[in-house]
């Protein structure tokens, strides 16, 4: 099972961050009280870039796009968020901190939001919860890693390959110009590119 993936008999929230910290947790339930469900429809911003927003989502449900608006109004697309995983704006969680991008959802999602200063109290007085944000900040990081590394070194083709390798559920849910936007690249170069990886498979 993927460190990020949840059994659900507990709630989304709860599962994951057991599964993050490789033990069972303490004090779930001040954790369960202070966790809203939330309803998003396709189209729906969760949180919108520059906002006060000091909260984690756990998603449930769903397809959530994490995008940087740039001054000419076009949208860069940082990654994606499906079923199983947590998001967060890291400078949101900061006292006084603002998101620096937004959450958009992509799909009809159920999304589980965690004010993060009932989860620092939890993490201030018990060392599984302090492990459990440890690991997650570590996976965060490793993301973000992976994520440059791929800009840095890898062509437009060579990334929609990895992505294709690496996640091909995200590549037949996403809509092809927010596809394009996390690639870099046009929805037009996209499309040439993907006829191309089609066409290759079937020779």
């Amino acid at each position: 099972m993927a460190l990020t993936e949840v059994k659900h008999a507990k709630g989304a929230a709860i599962s994951l961050f057991e599964r993050i910290a490789g033990q069972s947790l303490a004090n779930t339930e001040r954790l369960a009280e202070a966790i809203h469900v939330r309803p998003v429809k396709p189209g729906e911003t969760i949180f919108g870039q520059d906002e006060p927003h000091p909260y984690i989502y756990v998603i449930e449900t769903g397809l959530v796009k994490l995008t940087y608006l740039r001054a000419d109004g076009e949208e860069w697309i940082k990654s994606f968020a499906t079923e199983g995983r947590f998001f967060a704006s890291l400078s949101a969680l900061l006292p006084m901190g603002r998101a620096t991008f937004s959450a958009v959802a992509i799909e009809t999602c159920r999304l589980e939001r965690i004010p993060f200063a009932t989860l620092q109290a939890l993490v201030d007085t018990d060392l599984g919860w302090s492990r459990m944000l440890r690991n997650a900040l570590m996976i965060l990081a490793e993301r973000k890693e992976r994520r440059e590394r791929q800009f840095l070194t890898l062509d437009p083709e060579e990334r929609y390959r990895s992505l294709i390798a690496e996640e091909p559920d995200l590549v037949l849910r996403a809509p092809q110009k927010d596809l394009a936007g996390y690639l870099g690249i046009t929805p037009v170069g996209l499309s040439r590119i993907a006829k191309r990886v089609r066409e290759e498979a079937d020779t």
